[in-house]
């Protein structure tokens, strides 16, 4: 990739020359050269200097996405070489919410490096509006998660794998858990806990309530650790939502999982990867053992 394009990635990136001097392993004349270079080639300023840090012009708001664009192509044009050279992946990266690593992803990886031995794996357990970047970026490789951050484009693809039925999380003994089913007007007393992936969760339990014709949530905790919602759930009278499928991994002697009539939401769920991963039969194997995994009830064929 061009140098002085990736220089000025870089900066906007970092918003300080100095801290983008060090990501690149130059030096900051070299860093201002680069620069200026670039300015001269479009003839504009690109970046204005602040007394600290930088912020990019009008003229380098209309250029940085074009920018990152050419640096996706230009990687996936790299990852697409690489797989006709050899098909083989030193290491895969794997980025993954909940459901996936908590459900389905253990037997597939037994399996996955049973069948290719020779490749290191690594997974990122994080919220899906962390990992996707990433796949962007070319730092991961394949990540499981839901549909609603991205739909297709020409860079990163999706393969539906399963549907997402949500439900509620509870204690044993919770006042709401009865032999009948569980309405809408009996959530309106019960405060929340939400394992947040941006706002995705309190407004899909927003939009539920609102269509009942009830209240907002009241949220008492918002977490980005899941375990730790799942414990305060079992030690409280409040409720979380999560994924019907989680169910197998939870201790049943503490905590429930209930479906409202009418249901919360059905979700696809499934794998993201870049165009050009599609090369490697490690990643494509992946996503076969793990969808087969979710259509089987979480074991791999």
């Amino acid at each position: 990739m061009d140098r002085n394009l990736l220089t000025f990635l870089t900066i906007a990136e970092t918003g300080n020359m100095t801290a983008a001097a060090d990501r690149l392993h130059i030096t900051q004349p070299t860093l201002t050269k680069r620069l200026q270079q670039l300015e001269a080639q479009h003839d504009c300023r690109l970046l204005e200097r602040l007394p600290r840090g930088v912020r990019l012009t009008p003229a380098g708001d209309q250029l940085l996405p074009y920018a990152r664009r050419i640096q996706h192509e230009f990687l996936q044009a790299g990852e697409a070489i690489r797989s006709l050279e050899s098909g083989h992946l030193d290491e895969l990266r794997i980025g993954a919410g909940p459901l996936f690593h908590l459900r389905y992803l253990g037997p597939a990886l037994c399996q996955l490096m049973h069948e290719f031995s020779s490749t290191r794996i690594s997974l990122t357990a994080d919220l899906n509006t962390q990992n996707l970047p990433r796949i962007r970026e070319a730092s991961q490789d394949v990540m499981f998660g839901t549909t609603e951050h991205l739909a297709d484009d020409d860079q990163v693809m999706f393969h539906p794998l399963t549907t997402v039925e949500q439900g509620l999380l509870l204690r044993v003994g919770h006042p709401a858990l009865h032999d009948g089913p569980l309405h809408p007007e009996q959530l309106t007393a019960i405060k929340w806990v939400f394992y947040s992936d941006g706002l995705d969760n309190e407004e899909m339990m927003r939009s539920y309530l609102e269509a009942q014709g009830l209240p907002p949530p009241e949220i008492v905790l918002k977490t980005s650790t899941f375990s730790l919602g799942i414990q305060v759930v079992a030690q409280s009278d409040y409720a979380m939502i999560l994924p019907v499928q989680l169910k197998p991994i939870l201790d049943t002697s503490k905590v429930r999982i209930v479906i409202p009539d009418p249901p919360i939401s059905r979700k696809v769920a499934g794998a993201y990867l870049r165009h050009s991963s599609r090369q490697f039969p490690i990643i494509m194997r992946l996503i076969d053992i793990v969808g087969n995994a979710a259509r089987r009830g979480g074991e791999p064929a």
